[in-house]
């Protein structure tokens, strides 16, 4: 699908004319003292032969629910309103969503990682404008770049949905001008995935209310973001450097497992239960102690320096970029070749103090909200 960019108006969806025709819109006001719902969305649900867009949406002093049906999602733009802002972005919906490459052979000059953003939109937004990646209209600006998203943009928050649409929105004007977005799976995700709700902030389950969509069914395969989300990998390699949310295990190594057979167990598993006596690897890659997803004994310093090394050998890496575990800054551990980037955003944001991984030139740097950097590493043989 063609990706259009218009400026449109917070409270309502435009699409073109071949679509507009046959769609029926709907708008229900809903009573704050009853429903405690809050503004969200868009939220894309497939409905049989239909397609559901349901949002709610402030106007004036109430809430209302917008329901929106279309026949198909061809030409079909949205909008997502910026939090607490008259801010928008408004993005199209990808023809077809196509699994990531495992492998990026070509280190890129540029790499930003950010992770566990966890619904802090202000955050998220901040980091990536200071790093040069977003223009003030959210528009791609990292030429051919690249962006790590490390997992866990889901749960705890209240801006889960927004975060989620501009990596969505990003993703596909990066691909068009040679750049690329990376969204790595993280516990969260998972969680969110298979209808587990008990990190969910409280907003979400009283907007499923008000929506009449069940939370479990949100991140479903019937959805937009449920099919794009399935889509993504538990582990990639970006040159010399591996991505993933938790950390590489001895055990993951010694399995045997190639990065691409990881990600194909992982992807045929999401949102169903993992847990399997007569498959020791699919239960291996979700174990909440031992798989990718949830392995923290890289960032603790738990896991041996041999264990470390064989790991990078193994995948043919010389660093492993992970989250997952909070940490007060970014850590370079293991002779630099571990790094940790999972910091506390939402009090380095209250202290102005937010700061991400970038890779430049061979170079690890941290950078600030203003774009300003400090070397961490001098320089690595790409």
């Amino acid at each position: 699908m063609k990706q259009f960019s218009p400026r449109i108006s917070w409270l309502t969806f435009i699409i073109c004319l071949g679509c507009a025709s046959s769609s029926v819109h709907e708008n229900t006001i809903l009573p704050l003292h009853t429903t405690k719902a809050a503004v969200d969305g868009p939220h894309v649900f497939y409905k049989k032969h239909s397609v559901v867009v349901k949002a709610i949406a402030r106007d004036n002093q109430q809430l209302v629910l917008q329901k929106k049906t279309y026949p198909t999602t061809k030409n079909l733009i949205l909008t997502c309103n910026v939090p607490d802002s008259d801010e928008t972005f408004s993005f199209g919906i990808m023809d077809s969503i196509l699994p990531p490459n495992t492998v990026t052979p070509q280190l890129p000059e540029k790499i930003l990682v950010i992770s566990d953003i966890e619904g802090n939109f202000e955050a998220f937004k901040r980091l990536l404008s200071g790093a040069g990646v977003i223009n003030s209209d959210f528009s791609w600006t990292f030429e051919k770049g690249h962006l790590v998203l490390l997992g866990d943009y889901l749960d705890r928050g209240t801006q889960v949905t927004e975060c989620l649409w501009l990596a969505y929105k990003l993703e596909q004007e990066a691909r068009a001008v040679g750049g690329e977005v990376h969204f790595i799976m993280g516990n969260h995700e998972l969680l969110n995935l298979a209808g587990q709700a008990q990190y969910v902030h409280e907003k979400y389950l009283k907007n499923a209310r008000a929506y009449g969509e069940p939370y479990e069914n949100w991140y479903s395969q019937h959805t937009e973001l449920g099919r794009w989300l399935r889509s993504k990998n538990a582990i990639e390699k970006v040159g010399n450097l591996l991505f993933c949310h938790g950390g590489i295990s001895p055990e993951l190594v010694q399995s045997g497992l190639s990065l691409d057979q990881i990600n194909h167990i992982a992807q045929k598993y999401y949102g169903k239960n993992p847990s399997s006596p007569d498959n020791p690897e699919r239960a291996l890659i979700f174990d909440t102690m031992k798989g990718p997803f949830w392995y923290r004994d890289m960032a603790r310093q738990k896991t041996s320096q041999s264990a470390v090394d064989e790991a990078l050998t193994t995948y043919d890496a010389n660093h492993v970029i992970i989250g997952h575990t909070l940490c007060k800054e970014i850590q370079l551990l293991y002779d630099h070749k571990v790094v940790c980037v999972d910091v506390f955003h939402e009090e380095n944001l209250r202290m102005n103090l937010l700061e991400t991984l970038l890779i430049e030139d061979g170079k690890f740097y941290k950078i600030n909200s203003n774009g300003v950097k400090t070397i961490l590493y001098p320089i690595f043989q790409p």
